[in-house]
C-alpha cells in the first residue's frame, strides 16, 4: 500500500466513525459532530473558544456555528472571560454534564469495537504512529 493510499485510509475511518456515533447521538440533538464539541467541553471545563478550536482542530466560522447550536440546545453557556471581556469561555450546562456519561459509554463501545484484535502492543504502536504524523502535520 502506497503512502496516499494509506492516508486515504486513515481519513476513510474517521470519517467512518464519525458518521457512525453521530448516528447514535442524533436523538440528543447532538448529530452533525456536535457530541465531538461537546465531550471536549465537558471534558475542558471553562475553555475559551480559540483553545476549543485548537482542541478540535476546526475553523472558528464552524465552531462559532457548533457552539450557537448547542447553547440554542441548552447543552452550553457562553460567558465573558473575567481577564478579556471580549473572549468568551464556554462551559457546560448540567444538561451536557447529564448527557456525558452517555456519550462517552457510546464513544467507548465503538472505540473498543474498532480496536478489537489488536494486541496492546499493536495499539502502542498505532499510538506511536499516529502521534508522529499528528506532529508533522501541526
Amino acid at each position: 500500500m502506497d503512502d496516499t493510499a494509506l492516508f486515504r485510509l486513515i481519513g476513510s475511518i474517521s470519517r467512518q466513525a464519525t458518521s457512525d456515533v453521530n448516528q447514535q447521538v442524533r436523538s440528543l440533538g447532538l448529530s452533525n459532530n456536535l457530541f465531538i464539541y461537546l465531550m471536549r467541553i465537558v471534558e475542558h471545563e471553562d475553555l475559551t473558544q480559540a483553545e476549543l478550536v485548537h482542541l478540535t482542530r476546526i475553523d472558528k466560522t464552524t465552531l462559532s456555528r457548533a457552539l450557537s447550536q448547542l447553547e440554542g440546545r441548552e447543552y452550553i453557556v457562553r460567558v465573558p472571560d473575567a481577564h478579556d471581556r471580549k473572549f468568551k469561555n464556554v462551559r457546560p450546562t448540567g444538561k451536557a454534564k447529564s448527557v456525558y456519561p452517555q456519550i462517552k459509554a457510546l464513544e467507548q463501545g465503538y472505540v473498543e469495537r474498532a480496536m478489537s484484535g489488536l494486541t496492546a502492543g499493536q495499539r502502542q504502536e498505532l499510538h506511536v504512529i499516529l502521534n508522529q504524523i499528528d506532529l508533522n502535520l501541526q
